[in-house]
């Protein structure tokens, strides 16, 4: 098997005119023993690596962009790569990393701009990231809408000629019953108030009220049972709400912290 090493052996004695006189005979070639338009594997290979070689003769390097990567300084890139390795690894960052990134920052005299580019370098390449999950997700939902629609066209197909199997060349469909019935609701009116629930929310002592008000029985140890669980979550607007307000809480208080900003 060729290897672009192969072809691009001996860099001054072709030039970009030669290999691609060379590349011209080679599909010529090829063209012969072609099937439905596709290149032999035994000469693909020799196609791409020539192609190659002509992409880069041929390549003009791009300016810099004074906003990628080409203006950080590397050592800070280094850093944050360790530590971002660290985090995935053990879940936290060493304090032996942490101090170097420390003094790194301390001596920010003269690399302000460069800390400034690596974040909107980073924050460019999340935003991208997060359109292209959003646009394949959108694909995924297409593409299992299509199957859906082509399923249920099948099934009609099928059953109003009652045939229980196609079958292709190379595959056949089946139509089989499912494993347990789907249940249906044609007129939720006329099920009974007993088949009918809500979500309701209350707190913990609302709840507890309820339940000592209740008589003995089923409802009331399965509402004493959820009180006495520990599934509950702090509502932390309502502790908010209540400390802007403020009243006396024991156990939380109001932190203002702090953020950084690029201008």
């Amino acid at each position: 098997m060729s290897s672009l090493n192969d072809v691009a052996l001996g860099p001054s004695a072709e030039s970009v005119f030669d290999l691609g006189a060379r590349l011209s005979q080679l599909l010529t070639d090829a063209s012969q023993e072609a099937v439905n338009g596709q290149l032999p594997a035994a000469i693909r290979d020799r196609v791409a690596d020539l192609a190659e070689c002509i992409r880069r003769r041929t390549a003009v390097k791009a300016d810099r962009d004074p906003r990628t990567l080409f203006d950080l300084d590397e050592r800070f890139v280094e850093l944050m790569e360790r530590a971002d390795e660290e985090a995935s690894e053990s879940g936290a960052v060493s304090a032996d990393l942490l101090q170097e990134i420390t003094e790194y920052l301390e001596a920010f005299r003269g690399k302000v701009d460069r800390i400034a580019s690596y974040w909107r370098w980073q924050e460019s390449i999340a935003k991208i990231c997060s359109e292209e999950v959003d646009r394949l997700s959108a694909r995924r939902k297409s593409a299992e809408s299509r199957v859906a629609r082509l399923k249920n066209m099948l099934i009609s197909f099928m059953l109003t000629r009652e045939q229980k199997k196609l079958d292709g060349d190379k595959a056949s469909i089946a139509l089989q019953p499912n494993g347990n019935p789907s249940v249906v609701i044609d007129d939720p009116l006329q099920l009974a108030d007993s088949f009918r629930e809500t979500q309701l929310s209350f707190t913990k002592t609302e709840l507890q009220e309820i339940t000592y008000q209740l008589a003995e029985g089923e409802i009331r140890r399965r509402l004493e049972f959820v009180v006495a669980s520990e599934d509950w979550q702090i509502n932390t607007s309502a502790v908010r709400a209540a400390l802007v307000n403020g009243a006396g809480l024991t156990g939380a208080r109001l932190a203002k912290g702090h953020h950084v900003r690029i201008r």
